[in-house]
């Protein structure tokens, strides 16, 4: 995703003696002007410092920059509540399991950005108009004896235990029952299973399960895109992503959905699986339906999204089949009459 933006912007606007269009804008009060000049300001200057911040490589300093100019305007700042931030959260009311609708853990984070308590990343990015550092996370707060004190599996004053699974890493507890996570250092975060089931793809850059080791096609990044069904940002996600044959990725239950209603894929169109059977199907279906008389000698050109070939087949209403591969996932793209010689 790149987000770009202009340092200025203006903007006139000409009324005639007779548009009464704008009749009813008003030039905003002093205090409204005030605001934005400020907000502005404090932006340039944000963005200034990452510029300037000689610790960040230059794909750092573009995160932390997009994450500025990206983050949603609609949601205030809220302010800190110490007596509603150190109170307990539950992952399950009815059975009085500490943690919050993301996770189960007896600890709450506090976010190295705004200094807010909060019981997860997730929880935190919900309720703020920026982004948390997972990374820069230093202190928790233990929900039994509400001590902020620093991030650990256990707690430094009641010496109770955070969670089964705790990762010094990326600040990271889980303290679900028969729950299995490993950190990967390529990822830089930890990923659900057991390590021995999974390797790291560096240039898909994102952790595979063994069983794709030969057999999947790299795309670099894959995973650090939007889901193509549901938009959601695939790589930090908790949902499972399935691959498909030509590469991409979405997230496995939208697949179950999407592949309810389509088989090509959402972003080039190619056949998510061996449609062969269907194929077949079509073949006995295009074999019953033979083309009027008047269209004997109407071609078309079709373009086919499983070979990327073109090929000139016999013009049909509904179906278009490659002649290279044997594939009905083609394009129609144009029909012409063959003229005898």
């Amino acid at each position: 995703m790149i987000s770009s933006s202009s340092d200025t912007a203006c903007c006139t606007i000409v009324t005639g003696s007779i548009d009464t269009r704008l009749a009813d804008l008003s030039p905003l009060p002093c205090s409204a002007h005030s605001k934005a000049f400020h907000e502005e300001a404090r932006l340039r200057k944000a963005i200034r410092d990452i510029c300037g911040n000689g610790s960040l490589d230059a794909a750092a300093k573009a995160k932390k920059i997009q994450n500025i100019m990206c983050r949603p305007t609609s949601k205030p700042l809220k302010p800190n509540n110490p007596d509603v931030e150190y109170a307990k959260s539950f992952y399950d009311p009815d059975k009085g399991i500490l943690g919050c609708q993301h996770y189960c853990r007896k600890s709450k984070i506090q976010a190295a950005c705004c200094g807010k308590i909060y019981p997860c990343r997730f929880c935190h990015d919900q309720d703020n108009n920026h982004v948390i550092d997972r990374h820069a996370t230093k202190n928790m707060v233990c929900m039994l004896c509400r001590t902020l004190q620093p991030a650990a599996q256990h707690c430094g004053q009641c010496k109770a235990e955070m969670a089964r699974y705790y990762c010094s890493k990326c600040k990271f507890w889980d303290d679900l029952p028969g729950a299995q996570h490993y950190h990967c250092d390529a990822c830089k975060i930890c990923r659900r299973g057991l390590e021995v089931d999974y390797f790291h793809c560096d240039r898909c850059n994102v952790c595979l399960t063994m069983t794709m080791r030969n057999n999947h096609r790299c795309i670099e990044r894959s995973l650090e895109s939007d889901c193509p069904i549901c938009g959601e940002y695939m790589f930090t996600s908790t949902t499972p992503a399935t691959f498909l044959r030509c590469g991409h990725a979405m997230h496995t239950t939208c697949f179950a959905d999407y592949s309810r209603m389509a088989y090509q894929c959402p972003i080039c169109l190619k056949s998510m699986a061996d449609m062969s059977a269907y194929f077949d199907h079509l073949d006995r279906t295009l074999a019953l339906q033979p083309m009027p008389a008047e269209y004997s000698s109407t071609s078309s050109l079709i373009f086919c999204n499983d070979c990327e070939k073109r090929s000139e087949q016999q013009y049909h209403f509904f179906f278009r089949k490659c002649c290279h591969c044997s594939s009905f996932n083609t394009i129609l793209l144009s029909t012409f009459v063959k003229t005898s010689p």
